[in-house]
């Protein structure tokens, strides 16, 4: 798998929340995310899992460019495995995507994920 991703999320007409959660996967693995939408600042330096951080709502986010950035470190001395999964909840249907990486023991991977918001 790779550790870019570029997609499109798509919203329904309404005014519901959209959630963005971030999981940083592989047992004793560390993570810290920079997440912008547009050229607005959503988070800076979060360490960790995130869970169902409102973005915006369906109908304010069309056209807009959601930034994730997201450094892994393997601390584990069991495994070199780092992975990502990006969760958006909220819009037309509910969408995850994976990312992952093996890596030298105790190194990093760079985790990027562009998504546009599209409303029809």
């Amino acid at each position: 798998m790779s550790n870019d991703i570029v997609k499109t999320y798509i919203l329904n007409r309404s005014s519901e929340d959209i959630k963005l959660s971030l999981i940083i996967g592989g047992i004793e693995q560390t993570g810290t995310s920079l997440i912008t939408l547009n050229e607005d600042m959503v988070l800076n330096d979060y360490q960790g899992d995130l869970h169902q951080k409102v973005i915006g709502k369906n109908d304010n986010l069309h056209l807009k460019k959601l930034n994730i950035i997201t450094v892994v470190t393997d601390t584990s001395p069991n495994h070199n495995h780092t992975d990502l999964y990006v969760l958006l909840e909220g819009g037309f249907v509910t969408k995850g995507y994976k990312m992952e990486e093996e890596v030298q023991p105790g190194a990093t991977s760079v985790y990027t994920a562009e998504i546009t918001f599209y409303q029809f």
